[in-house]
């Protein structure tokens, strides 16, 4: 099981935290499998302006490839830039 927090820019009619039962690898087979609860869920991923948080570290590279186990909690989290 694999909690999700997932901003309210997100267009997600399920609310702001959602449970992932089935087994997933990593970031990004966890991105397919909320993509099949709510379909269209990658696309407002695909634009890069958001990042992943895994047991609140946050992370900027290679997320997607961030290994995940059972009782892992992810935040998809808005980048924020500036100059």
């Amino acid at each position: 099981m694999i909690t999700v927090r997932v901003p309210t820019t997100l267009r997600v009619d399920q609310g702001d935290t959602l449970v992932i039962e089935e087994p997933v690898a990593d970031v990004a087979e966890l991105v397919d499998a909320l993509d099949r609860r709510i379909p269209g869920f990658r696309d407002q991923l695909s634009d890069g302006v958001f990042n992943f948080a895994v047991n609140d570290e946050v992370l900027l590279y290679r997320a997607r490839e961030r290994v995940l186990k059972t009782g892992d909690v992810v935040e998809v989290i808005p980048a924020i830039s500036g100059g």
